[in-house]
């Protein structure tokens, strides 16, 4: 099973060079971005519109959140990305090979789910080095609060590869793309069917006030409810590693 590993990372070269130059490029703006806010031209942006716009300091505190998470997913959103190793397998011909390996069709399919989510892990854990390192810089980010922003993108990028690999195996070669939208489908019914009211309020027309309360509360859950998100990623990954298991079977072990 290390040798399917092996090759399955060999897939991912790729993505490894663009991760690493997008972990030194997410450093370096993050470190910008904070030493700005409590120095330079965004701490005086904060004050002008805690001043014109009535703003409060949670609020701005919120903002900066929400812009430092969207940095904090790129190195998590690069890695693991199920649907090339699909497609360079296909490529290669390696599925008519791999059904002659002297390995189970569960350890074939369970070396998949180790590839992409140990590549995840390891976008935690850059996002969790540089969350330390922003955190040392200045009070403006808190590693607890980022910890839980970085554990719930963490879950919804699992959830989302977890649904690939299923779809991945059940479409076969070619169609990695029709799996992506797919999954990214399921994950929006999802969402929409477990919690409609919510979600229809983000799209309805509202005041400053309710919209800056709603977008409070969203950052919120993420902050201090990811446990919420990485149980359902755990029982997401479990299910669908039985179910890619059974349609690997049903294949009879040529995937």
């Amino acid at each position: 099973m290390r040798g399917l590993i092996l090759k399955d990372l060999m897939c991912l070269r790729k993505q490894l060079i663009i991760f690493s130059y997008i972990v030194v490029s997410v450093l370096v703006l993050s470190v910008m971005y904070v030493l700005s806010a409590k120095y330079g031209n965004i701490a005086l942006a904060n004050e002008g519109m805690m001043m014109e716009n009535g703003m409060s300091s949670i609020d701005i505190r919120n903002l900066s959140t929400w812009v430092l998470s969207i940095f904090l997913l790129l190195p998590i959103a690069t890695v693991g990305d199920a649907a090339t190793i699909f497609s360079e397998d296909g490529k290669a011909g390696f599925s008519a090979v791999s059904a002659s390996l002297p390995l189970s069709v569960e350890k074939r399919v369970m070396a998949k789910y180790l590839t992409v989510f140990v590549m995840f892990g390891i976008g935690v854990l850059t996002d969790l080095l540089i969350i330390s390192v922003l955190s040392a810089l200045t009070d403006i980010v808190s590693f607890a609060e980022f910890f839980g922003m970085i554990i719930s993108a963490a879950s919804l990028m699992s959830i989302y590869g977890a649904l690939v690999i299923v779809f991945c195996f059940w479409l076969g070669h070619g169609k990695e793309d029709y799996a992506i939208f797919c999954s990214c489908g399921v994950m929006v019914l999802s969402a929409v069917l477990l919690n409609f009211r919510k979600i229809k309020t983000l799209f309805a027309p509202v005041s400053d006030a309710q919209g800056t309360q709603a977008f409070d509360t969203f950052i919120n859950f993420f902050k201090q409810k990811f446990y919420v998100l990485f149980i359902i990623a755990l029982i997401t990954m479990a299910v669908s590693y039985f179910v890619s298991v059974w349609i690997a079977k049903r294949k009879r072990g040529v995937v």
